[in-house]
């Protein structure tokens, strides 16, 4: 009986040496999770407050971990003001490249403007704007960044994906002095608390710390919306050529983005292109292996000018360069005019395929592929090139 005793006693001291060790080694990777500096607004005027109840803290220049309800921050002329919510009479001016820390333990997070994030903020002011950092783990981050760049009922399989492309493209732009990382479509959307749900937090979660690799270095993660049947060549978008990010077939079919086109009228042209008096005429130049423009002849009322097609599209805000153009005459303008001597106006349409740069994975092809089935990995190595699947390492970067 004691020797039963002592072999049960020896069964839940090693159960319990085991559980600790989880929880050890847990608390060891929870504790490495990198963090990540997103700057989340750039403005003259800055309203920050919480939640509900439960107060802010700020830290700073003339304030020492004090509790407030909320804060407003606004730039005039040279002059950069602080007032609180409970005490809007007393202003605090702030001096150029003053930092303040705002952070809350409110899991509802902190209000900055109509948007909600956890974390913290750091407040930066400059000369000409107050920049506001909102800084966190990457995985928590990503849980918002899924649903923004990506609708949250979308195949679990497509959303798992998007985490671990975005996770790869958030670690790969850290470095700078400020920030990490836009919040825009400048880098890749993150909206806070406001677009984090169950089903993306479940898509991060299943691929934590996953990234993608080549050669051991992490991958440009690039991402775009849809390509219009086939993605694109780096070299061909831009100057750098990576063998990770060559032309595939997409599977983008049967979306709203397939196809577009978008009119312009001849006097939002001159408005566009001053410099040569509008567009009269355009002419491609060249186009890549899969149609979209390289360069194009535009022809207007003082002269001509060449322009790739990647500064025309975002001169003209077009959804991307697979377009082609067509002159039309202005039938209403016509109808006005039948007697005068005036010249006949002509609208410019651009009819085109596909949205975002097309290089990389396409969002809407992954959509399609989780929906018959494939898995996240395989998704990934058939939009780019080559690459391993692995968890994070700082030797990656």
């Amino acid at each position: 009986m004691i020797l039963k005793t002592i072999k049960i006693s020896n069964k839940l001291c090693l159960i319990g040496i085991i559980v600790f060790c989880l929880f050890q080694n847990h608390s060891v990777s929870a504790s490495r999770e990198p963090l990540i500096r997103v700057l989340i607004s750039k403005n003259r005027n800055l309203r920050i407050r919480s939640d509900k109840s439960i107060p802010l803290i700020i830290k700073g220049q003339k304030f020492s971990n004090k509790k407030i309800k909320g804060l407003t921050v606004k730039k005039e002329n040279n002059t950069t003001s602080l007032f609180f919510d409970k005490n809007k009479q007393k202003i605090y001016d702030l001096k150029n490249k003053v930092k303040l820390v705002v952070k809350s333990s409110d899991g509802r997070g902190i209000w900055v403007g109509q948007k909600r994030y956890s974390g913290i903020l750091n407040l930066l002011v400059l000369e000409s704007e107050i920049l506001v950092i909102n800084i966190l783990g990457i995985e928590k981050y990503l849980s918002s960044v899924v649903g923004s760049e990506m609708p949250a009922k979308w195949p679990l399989e497509a959303l798992k994906a998007q985490a671990i492309a975005s996770r790869t493209y958030a670690l790969k732009q850290k470095g700078n002095q400020i920030y990490d990382i836009d919040s825009t479509q400048k880098n890749q959307v993150y909206n806070g608390l406001e677009s984090r749900t169950y089903k993306t937090i479940r898509a991060v979660r299943s691929t934590r710390s996953l990234v993608l690799t080549y050669k051991n270095k992490l991958i440009n993660a690039l991402f775009h919306s849809s390509s219009g049947g086939m993605t694109e060549n780096s070299q061909d978008v831009w100057k750098n050529e990576y063998p990770y990010l060559s032309s595939v077939r997409d599977f983008d079919r049967n979306n709203p983005k397939l196809q577009w086109k978008k009119k312009f009228s001849s006097g939002e042209l001159q408005k566009l292109f001053p410099e040569i008096g509008g567009i009269k005429k355009i002419e491609i130049l060249n186009i890549t292996n899969t149609g979209r423009v390289k360069n194009v002849q535009i022809f207007g009322k003082y002269g001509s000018d060449q322009i790739s097609g990647v500064d025309i599209r975002k001169r003209m805000n077009l959804k991307s360069t697979f377009m082609r153009f067509k002159f039309i005459e202005d039938k209403k303008y016509i109808s006005d005019n039948d007697n005068s001597n005036n010249p006949i106006e002509k609208t410019l349409i651009v009819f085109g395929r596909g949205s975002g740069h097309g290089v990389g994975m396409s969002q809407w092809g992954a959509r399609y592929m989780a929906s018959k089935g494939q898995k996240a990995d395989r998704i990934l190595k058939h939009f780019y090139k080559g690459v391993g699947i692995k968890p994070f390492s700082k030797n990656y970067l």
